[in-house]
């Protein structure tokens, strides 16, 4: 049985407890998948013997000493094995062992033929003498290798005692390894100074475990360090719910909660954090209504303020920001309609008017209310002057629909601001060269984004916010749109009347009826949306599965490519998981695996902004294969690696960290995710409704019952029939539609903006 391993304090730590230890020589391969992320392997262990070992053993070669962590288990068909949850080079443990990590093509030019000399020069005390004085090894490997191979060592000897000292810590070998791989070689020094900070430096690590490393080390209960950074990690928890000012009683209680102490104790620690300019005391206004004391991220603090001051400059300024006068741009307007064919009225006409006029001005309204005829009117009035637009959306997804709706060039938010893909904030990079703005769906665009705007604008230029104020809010923290709205000052349209065209879709129609209170009814035969009434989770689970797969390919929508379930939540019966787990082996059973558990052919979803790789959050691909990049070949110069005039050559190490990649496409490019990067990666059959925002699907499929009580709201309602192009259906509780339907009370966000723009003049 492997043993358990010794804690930092040398004391031996239970195998029930934490993972068990085998480190010896990987002997033979006995299987490895096609792109080698699992495989069965021998690895000889000097103290416990032989072992199978199976799992993730990518990047390892026979011959290596390695180091496995995992369990014992009893497989009824194989037999006793070792089953590996993470792996890692370790330093050889004998002479053979020693021939065999040399001869591995650890330092280029360095083979199994240098690595049997070193053994017949030094014997079975080789390691021993390198590890003393590397020199040992000239005239038979080179000054400049021998420089690398120490280095490689010490690198190998610092993981072995960095992964001692975590396990000791009471961490698990996915955590181990994922704070190895990130830090490095100052994975020690972060964990034991400041393991707080890691929880905003590695994604998936929260309060919790950097507490559990904190407090392994000694760290008192009460230590302002640790009570500050529960105050933060309250603060970005609720920020992660929207937040960008929660009110401060919630956010003390909050953070004792995490830290499981007093009130009292988190309450002390506040003045601290703002007067280190960490957070922000301020206030904002509860779901009644009621100005209350709050606390903000700096950061975020900051970029509300920046808002305000950027509106009250539009609100103080009695400059004409457009460059034609009033009649020129009604000459214009009156031309624009006349060449795309239609005559502008009402408030289609007034928005027009104050998107070619105003500094700032909001259009919004629901599906078919013509906010798409406002951008081409806009246009269309500007295409034959000089003025310089530029068109943007927040998401890749939603800035190509506002291009095609168009037929002017759009880009990301990101893009048109040049934020750097490497920093870890949203910094705009460059003034733009615009003299109008446009951005499409406002609702998605949170505080951080929108001030990196405004603060690119040039002074002259002006901005037409387009969106659906009825929609969920932005992912990120802030509700801008609705913030904005809800100021006198910001000058608005909202388009309530739905045009003839739009009423031929029973989806539009059925979208108004919620919007309205009422619950949507179904289309007639041959119509477009539908209501399928399930008492039950079990029941709605299998009626989704046959619409799925049955009954909209008979209306000829791929079930995989066109189709999308939208569910309320991610977790339970209806959940986005569950779904997930069961779509899959109805319409993905057979395909060969891929990495991380997913399988070619399976739909994936995308779950966090990369600016490098010019993904959104919520961009759904399909996984379409696996590469493998091998490590080079290892070339021993014999005789010539003694030669000290070797430094002359350029040496380096060999890179096997590239490993296999996961191919997903994504619209016409395919991107390559290394197996790091896999955690951003998610199936994709069902997704939530509010990772659907600024997409729009051939036809979507929307599960409701009681048991989602909490979500059951108009505007998760809306937003989820509104992703439908062609087809609807909700399958569910008509109760549960009902008190979607009903219940429009809105899903407060506590926002230091509103606030800010109720003291302007």
């Amino acid at each position: 049985m492997p043993a358990a391993h010794p804690n930092a304090l040398g004391t031996v730590v239970s195998a029930t407890d934490n993972p068990e230890l085998l480190c010896g020589e990987l002997v033979r391969w006995v299987w490895q998948s096609p792109t080698g992320e699992r495989a069965i392997a021998v690895l000889e262990d000097p103290t416990h013997g032989r072992w199978k070992i199976v799992g993730p053993l990518w990047g390892l070669t026979v011959g290596q000493t390695v180091r496995v962590w995992g369990k014992t288990v009893d497989d009824p068909k194989y037999g006793q094995q070792f089953r590996v949850e993470s792996a890692q080079p370790a330093l050889p443990n004998s002479a053979h062992g020693l021939a065999a990590w040399l001869g591995s093509g650890v330092v280029r030019g360095v083979g199994k033929r240098t690595g049997l000399r070193v053994i017949e020069r030094l014997g079975d005390d080789a390691l021993a003498l390198i590890r003393t004085d590397i020199n040992v090894l000239q005239g038979i490997v080179g000054k400049k290798r021998r420089k690398l191979l120490a280095a490689k060592l010490e690198e190998l000897s610092a993981a072995e005692e960095t992964a001692v000292f975590l396990f000791g810590l009471g961490l698990g070998p996915a955590l181990v390894t994922k704070l190895q791989k990130h830090y490095g070689q100052d994975t020690l020094r972060k964990v034991r100074e400041r393991p707080y900070d890691i929880i905003n430096e590695i994604y998936g690590v929260g309060f919790r475990t950097a507490d559990k490393m904190a407090r392994a080390q000694g760290l008192d209960e009460l230590a302002p360090e640790r009570l500050q950074a529960a105050l933060l990690f309250a603060l970005q928890e609720l920020a992660a719910q929207g937040h960008s000012a929660p009110p401060q009683g919630v956010v003390v209680e909050a953070a004792a909660n995490a830290a499981v102490v007093a009130v009292q104790c988190i309450a002390a620690q506040v003045e601290a954090l703002v007067a280190r300019s960490v957070v922000v005391a301020c206030h904002s206004r509860d779901g009644h209504g009621e100005l209350k004391p709050a606390l903000a991220l700096s950061e975020l603090a900051g970029a509300e303020q920046a808002i305000a001051q950027w509106i009250a400059g539009v609100v103080g300024s009695s400059e004409r920001t457009s460059p034609q006068t009033p009649a020129e741009n009604a000459t214009a307007i009156a031309l624009a309609s006349a060449k795309l064919g239609f005559v502008l009225e009402g408030t289609q006409l007034q928005a027009v008017q104050l998107g070619l006029s105003a500094k700032l001005c909001i259009v919004t309204g629901g599906p078919g209310t013509g906010k798409t005829t406002i951008l081409r009117g806009v246009l269309a009035a500007l295409a034959d002057d000089q003025t310089r637009v530029q068109l943007a959306a927040p998401t890749g997804r939603a800035a190509r629909r506002l291009a095609e709706a168009t037929g002017w060039p759009a880009r990301t938010l990101h893009r048109l601001l040049a934020i750097d893909p490497a920093a870890h904030s949203v910094r705009a990079t460059t003034v733009m060269d615009a003299d109008l703005v446009v951005i499409d769906e406002t609702s998605m665009v949170d505080a951080a984004l929108m001030a990196q705007l405004l603060l690119a604008l040039p002074a002259h230029a002006r901005l037409l916010l387009v969106g659906d104020a009825d929609q969920l809010p932005s992912v990120g923290p802030g509700a801008v749109l609705a913030d904005l709205l809800a100021c006198p000052h910001v000058a608005r349209v909202r388009l309530d009347q739905v045009f003839r065209q739009a009423q031929a879709s029973h989806i539009v129609v059925a979208a108004h009826q919620v919007l309205a209170g009422r619950v949507p009814s179904s289309a007639p035969s041959g119509g477009d949306f539908f209501m399928i009434e399930r008492p039950d989770a079990e029941t709605i689970v299998q009626t989704v599965c046959k619409v799925v797969l049955e009954r909209l390919p008979a209306h000829r929508f791929d079930p995989v490519q066109d189709v999308q379930v939208l569910a309320p939540v991610h977790k339970g019966p209806l959940g986005t998981l569950a779904f997930n787990e069961r779509l899959r082996e109805l319409l993905n059973p057979d395909a060969a695996p891929a990495l991380g558990g997913f399988r070619i052919g399976d739909k994936v979803l995308q779950l966090r902004n990369d600016y490098t790789l010019e993904l959104s959050n919520g961009d759904i691909g399909r996984v379409v294969g696996v590469a493998t990049k091998a490590a080079p070949a290892t070339e021993d110069d014999g005789d010539d690696l003694a030669d000290e005039d070797e430094d002359d050559q350029p040496l380096d190490t060999v890179d096997r960290a590239s490993g296999p990649t996961l191919q997903v496409r994504f619209g016409e490019r395919t991107v390559d995710y290394p197996l790091a990067q896999l955690e951003n990666l998610t199936l994709a059959y069902a997704i939530t409704v509010h990772k659907s925002q600024g997409s729009e699907y051939p036809a979507v499929v929307l599960p409701l019952h009681s048991c989602y009580f909490g979500m059951l709201q108009r505007n998760l309602l809306y937003t989820a029939i509104t992703r439908a192009r062609k087809f609807a259906v909700i399958v569910g509780e008509q109760r549960a539609v009902a008190r979607a339907a009903a219940n429009n009370a809105p899903i407060h966000r506590h926002t230091q903006l509103r606030v800010l723009l109720e003291k302007l003049p």
